[in-house]
């Protein structure tokens, strides 16, 4: 079992970032709460609904990122992020019960995530600290 954990956020791949930051912010009436770069050629733009802790966030891929695939139909959906008690123990756990990795547990200063993939190749994303 494991003990507190909560969905976060859901990220969705985007072919367009512009459009889609404007289909978000000016149809569906979200606001920008950040932008981030973690690797090369990664873009994310993170999207809040107004009176919700709901997030969302739009992930482009350049040719040149190392997440890069071409786009078809059916890999909108990037990953689901979940807020866990400890990142390390559920992904440690996770991985021996045989759940694939899609990227590798790293550690910060109290801050720890890491990715596993589902029986149905989604990403799911662990993270604990701050």
């Amino acid at each position: 079992m494991v003990g507190c954990m909560g969905l976060i956020y859901t990220s969705v791949r985007v072919k367009d970032l512009k459009k889609s930051i404007a289909f978000y912010t000016k149809q569906m009436g979200m606001h920008i709460t950040g932008r981030r770069s973690w690797v090369p050629g990664e873009k994310v733009v993170m999207l809040a609904a107004k009176d919700s802790k709901q997030r969302l966030n739009l992930m482009y891929f350049a040719k040149n990122c190392v997440h890069y695939e071409p786009y078809k139909s059916g890999s909108e959906l990037d990953h689901l992020m979940f807020e866990v008690d400890d990142a390390k123990k559920l992904y440690n756990k996770l991985v021996a019960n045989g759940a694939p990795v899609a990227m590798k547990l790293w550690e910060d200063e109290g801050f720890a995530m890491g990715f596993v993939k589902d029986p149905n190749g989604i990403w799911i994303g662990l993270r604990s600290g701050k």
